[in-house]
């Protein structure tokens, strides 16, 4: 019979000691709302900024060029600096609501932005995120083309 060598309590071990495993990550499913909500942001910054400019620019515009016409009917080129600013004067109200059109809109447009920036980063949303990144960076584009066709039509309405 072979003998058994006696153990030896304090020898090294031949394999590395690694230390005692982490936690599982927490493996719940992440909600899609941030991205969500960063979308529907994005579209009511761009609708809803260029809508509110856009329907208050048509009337400043016609409005304007009504008046302008009335103090130079042979043309703009006419007016002097102080009577091309007066011309704004008795549509002010207008002027003033799409000017908060664009500011309302400029606001919510970088939170939709941020906030989708954020839902791609942390995968809590990210297609709605990517939909309202892209929205909220052609937002300024979108509002320029339709509020810039709308003060071109009044001023072409207010000519006529």
């Amino acid at each position: 019979m072979s003998e058994n060598p006696p153990a030896q309590p304090n020898t090294p071990r031949a394999y590395p000691v690694f230390p005692a495993p982490m936690a599982a990550p927490d493996v719940r499913e992440r909600s899609s709302r941030l991205g969500s909500i960063a979308l529907v942001i994005a579209v009511l910054a761009v609708a809803g900024a260029s809508i509110l400019s856009a329907v208050t620019a048509f009337p400043a515009a016609v409005g304007a060029m009504t008046d302008a016409l009335a103090l130079s009917p042979e043309g703009l080129e006419n007016l002097s600096n102080a009577q091309l600013l007066g011309v704004l004067s008795p549509v002010r109200g207008l002027v003033l609501w799409a000017e908060i059109g664009f500011w309302a809109g400029t606001a919510l447009g970088i939170w939709a932005l941020v906030q989708g920036i954020v839902a791609i980063a942390s995968r809590r949303g990210r297609g709605p995120g990517i939909a309202a990144v892209i929205l909220a960076a052609l937002g300024p584009v979108l509002f320029a083309v339709i509020v810039g066709v709308a003060v071109i039509t009044g001023i072409g309405t207010g000519a006529a």
